[in-house]
């Protein structure tokens, strides 16, 4: 019910979707519950996003080479050697 909901509106508020959840269920959903079943479903569709940010580097570069004359800022920082915090990129 919830990747349903989730795949046609992923702005959906947790409390919509609690509300959809409590309608369809009849008793009470905790708002938590409904927040922990929309990040897994997020997980789902999508990934988890330690996951995207591996790819990042790989995609952009991708773009770069099928773009000729594209020019990208790559902003992150080295944390230490295993860590890198992404910030931005245009």
């Amino acid at each position: 019910m919830i990747l349903t909901i989730v795949k046609r509106d992923i702005s959906m508020s947790i409390a919509t979707i609690q509300g959809n959840a409590e309608r369809n269920c009849e008793h009470d959903v905790l708002y938590w519950k409904t927040w922990m079943a929309k990040q897994k479903t997020l997980e789902l569709l999508f990934g988890i996003h330690e996951k995207s940010f591996q790819d990042m580097p790989r995609m952009l570069l991708a773009i770069k080479d099928s773009n000729l004359g594209i020019i990208f800022t790559w902003n992150h920082k080295m944390v230490n050697s295993n860590k890198t915090i992404f910030r931005t990129t245009f």
